[in-house]
């Protein structure tokens, strides 16, 4: 799934909700999803699909997500991030 929306008739900030598996996960908290760079806050939640709180930290490459993100002239800045687990 490619995943690159365009900006430039953005008015106001715009919650839109995806999967994806995180390919890349940079030093300033900055990762890509589907080929979209999502950034991040103090104030994202990162839980798993049972609710139970991950950290910045546990978010690693290969990790199946749905994200939940604001979407704004500047990018994408990941509201809620669910871990999914997959089954063996």
């Amino acid at each position: 799934m490619i995943f690159n929306p365009g900006f430039n008739q953005v008015k106001k900030e715009e919650v839109m909700s995806f999967p994806g598996v995180i390919e890349n996960v940079d030093k300033d908290f900055k990762f890509i999803v589907n080929e979209t760079r999502i950034l991040l806050s103090t104030a994202t939640k990162i839980v798993d699909e049972k609710g139970n709180a991950f950290k910045i930290n546990d978010l690693k490459p290969k990790l199946n997500v749905a994200i939940e993100v604001i979407r704004n002239p500047d990018g994408f800045l990941a509201k809620r991030i669910v871990v999914k687990t997959t089954k063996r």
